[in-house]
């Protein structure tokens, strides 16, 4: 699947690797990329990269359309979709697509809902619509249920679990020492809004109008204890990622008590 204006201007850097000269390189999403969708996933998981994550929905939208067809699909036929859908036909089935899937889990709108891409590229054919929210009541329910297998299935499940694991590095939450020597599944993911005009520190991931930081992880130690977490924080100012590593120890060391 080829990028296009769909995963362009995320800061978030993919790995390149060069097969003639055996390098890797890390660089922003250029219009040209072409990846599997498999690799898109894994980017944007990975390495959080929202032009990766717009792509996927992209996809996901593709499928809906075609079906069957979805597998022979064309780049010009791509192309010729976007270009001569209506663009309430295209924001009423991307917003579908994303957020009717986790009606059927028991996940409110209030509770987890998508409304508008990752990324502003998307916008000229699909325009936003509901807004976009998240809770830990959401995200929990989401992974106990992922957990359970019943996100699409359990093949389905368990491959969400994998890509979960296989992180670029452990951060945040999961850079805990406690959390060592156990299987981590996590995420983390951050929102920021900064008001200058106070003459207040703010900065990347400082935020001093809000600072969101958010953490979910399913935790599987050697000695079979087994547990799931879910946090969002507001700490203002200042970057909380040592705060989510030391809550993870904290957690770690109830729930083993």
């Amino acid at each position: 699947m080829k990028s296009g204006v769909w995963g362009l201007t995320d800061e978030h850097t993919v790995p390149i690797f060069n097969l003639e000269t055996n390098k890797l390189l890390k660089r922003q999403v250029i219009a040209s990329d072409v990846f599997t969708l498999f690799e898109w996933a894994d980017h944007m998981l990975s390495v959080s990269n929202n032009g990766a994550a717009s792509i996927v929905w992209r996809e996901a939208l593709l499928m809906a359309a075609f079906g069957e067809s979805y597998p022979t699909l064309t780049q010009e036929e791509t192309d010729t979709y976007f270009t001569t859908t209506p663009k309430k036909e295209l924001t009423d089935l991307a917003n579908d697509v994303v957020n009717l899937p986790l009606r059927e889990l028991g996940i409110t709108s209030d509770e987890w809902r998508l409304g508008s891409f990752f990324t502003s590229g998307p916008n000229r054919y699909v325009g936003d619509k509901g807004g976009s929210i998240g809770s830990p009541l959401g995200l929990m329910k989401f992974l106990i249920q992922l957990e359970q297998g019943k996100v699409v299935d359990e093949e389905s499940s368990l491959e969400m679990k994998r890509l979960m694991y296989m992180t670029d590095r452990r951060i945040r939450y999961a850079q805990s020492p406690a959390l060592k020597p156990a299987a981590v599944y996590f995420k983390s993911g951050s929102l920021y809004k900064c008001d200058r005009s106070t003459g207040e520190a703010c900065g990347k991931y400082m935020g001093n109008v809000t600072n969101f930081m958010n953490s979910v992880a399913i935790v599987e130690h050697p000695d079979n204890c087994r547990y799931m977490v879910v946090l969002m924080t507001n700490v203002l100012r200042k970057n909380s990622a040592t705060d989510h590593m030391t809550l993870a120890s904290s957690i770690d060391k109830i729930i083993k008590r």
